[in-house]
Formats: structure tokens, C-alpha cells, sequence
């Protein structure tokens, strides 16, 4: 957590100091994902979370090879009537709920970038420059269901990614388990594709791939299982598995070795 961004939670807490307690819709969490959430969502206005896990995934978007890695976490968020605010990863948001059945959410992070050193193929097409992304993501829950929207423009050459989204929630074990079951279709403009997938001329040169220019269109369809396991009052467990499948350009690029990537984690948090 950076300083400015402790100082802008700070602030906004100071100023929402005033508020009546917020009602919160069940399950609900401050970024409207149910991801490490579901059954841990906080009574008071702070809500500060540490967690652990092990993930396994691919080396890049493409690969068919996969690391395995820790994966620290820290979320802090902070509940007033005008809304929620919070730091997640690398990434700080707002979210509110209207009427106990629209979300809203905007987060501001640092976009994920290629490396070269994620695989030895890669070498000859050079590092992504870092860029910052805004998502905005509507949502509409109807009992365990949940519909989603989302749209996320980002500096620099990385385009617009978009989504659409839906998730069902099976509720076990007087509320101690949550298991959710979720699918999404994405898709991103030319600019956005031919940045992560595209091969330049110079970078043919270089790299010994054919030149590739994706014009933009559907990018992936994916599903995900995420398993919450409520251990006691503060300690909880969780695990994922999210599978995609590449699509249209995206799919044909050159340096796509797999267009079906896994990607599965599981971890442990604590909820101060």
C-alpha cells in the first residue's frame, strides 16, 4: 500500500465519519466480486483482510506452460452510505449498491504486462510498458444470481478490454460454505489486441514469428469455480479454478502455443 493511496482511504474515512450505518446486501462484497468475500463480508465500516495462497497458472496469456507462485494479499475497505471505498492488490476503487439490487464499481489499477522473461520464446518481441486501467463494472443481483457489466479503458497502447458475466451462488453448511459458479465473455478493440498478441514487423525481425495484426473483436470465454470455507469468526478458506479458451484473432496469434489456459488457487485469510 503506497502512501498516497493510505492517505485517500484516510480521507474519504474522516469524511464519511458522519454517516449512519450502511445496509449491506447479503454476500455482498465492497467490490462487488465474490471472490474471497462471499461469506466474509464485515459488519462494521473497516474491513481489513491478510491473506496467503499458492496459484498455478500460465506464464503469459497464450502459454501452454504454467508457473507456480505465492500470492500475498492485503484488502482494506472502508463502508459509508455514499459508498465504498477500497484497496485491492494493486488497485484502488469505489463501489455502491443501489436500491439492494444494482452495483456499481470503478477501480483504477495497474494493468498486467507481458515480460520477456515470462517464457524463452518470447525473446526478440521486448517488455510491455506498464499502463494504469480503469474498470467500470455494473452488476444487477437477483437472489444468488448476479448479471455483470463491465467495460476497462487503459493508457498507453493497451485499448479497451470489455465483459459480460453471470454467477450463481450455492449457500451449504448453515452458511459456512459458499461455492459459485460464474461464466464470462470478453472482447477488446484492435489496439488492445494487437498490443498483447500482435507481432510487429521490427518484432518479426527480431523474434523469428511471422507478422500478426489482430483487428480486435471477441477475445475469451471463461468459467470459474470459487469455494469459500468459513473456518471461525475471523479465519476462513479459499480456492479457485478458472479456465479459458481463446477466441477469434486472439486464438490465431502466433505466440498463442495454447489457446485453453487453467489457472487454479488456494489460500487461506484473515479478516482483523
Amino acid at each position: 500500500m503506497n502512501k498516497s493511496s493510505l492517505l485517500a482511504l484516510v480521507l474519504l474515512a474522516v469524511a464519511g465519519s458522519a454517516c449512519a450505518e450502511a445496509e449491506w446486501p447479503e454476500h455482498l462484497d465492497v467490490d462487488l466480486s465474490y471472490r474471497n468475500s462471499a461469506s466474509m463480508v464485515g459488519r462494521g465500516r473497516w474491513d481489513l483482510r491478510l491473506g496467503a495462497g499458492v496459484e498455478r497458472e500460465p506464464t503469459y496469456q497464450g502459454s501452454d506452460r504454467s508457473t507456480t507462485e505465492t500470492d500475498p494479499f492485503l484488502i482494506a475497505a472502508y463502508r459509508a452510505d455514499w459508498g465504498n471505498l477500497f484497496l485491492s492488490g494493486d488497485g484502488l476503487g469505489y463501489s455502491r449498491v443501489f436500491g439492494r439490487r444494482f452495483g456499481l464499481m470503478l477501480r483504477l489499477e495497474q494493468e498486467d504486462t507481458r515480460e520477456v522473461d515470462d517464457d524463452a520464446r518470447l525473446a526478440g518481441l521486448g517488455s510491455q510498458d506498464e499502463e494504469l486501467e480503469l474498470e467500470i463494472v455494473g452488476r444487477y443481483f437477483s437472489g444468488p444470481w448476479s448479471l455483470g457489466l463491465s467495460v476497462a479503458p487503459a493508457t498507453g497502447d493497451k485499448g479497451v478490454v470489455w465483459f459480460v458475466a453471470g454467477t450463481y451462488t450455492w449457500r451449504a453448511l448453515n452458511d459456512r460454505l459458499f461455492l459459485t459458479v460464474g461464466t464470462d465473455l470478453s472482447g477488446s478493440d484492435g489496439k488492445n489486441q494487437r498490443t498483447d498478441f500482435g507481432i510487429t514487423p521490427a518484432q518479426s525481425l527480431t523474434s523469428g514469428f511471422p507478422e500478426y495484426t489482430p483487428n480486435g473483436g471477441l477475445k475469451s470465454f471463461g468459467v470459474n469455480i470459487n469455494a469459500e470455507y468459513r473456518l471461525g469468526e475471523s479465519w476462513f478458506l479459499y480456492a479457485d479454478l478458472d479456465f479459458e479458451r481463446l477466441l477469434g484473432d486472439v486464438a490465431d496469434s502466433p505466440i498463442v502455443f495454447d489457446d485453453r489456459n487453467v489457472e487454479a488457487s488456494v489460500g487461506i485469510v484473515f479478516r482483523f
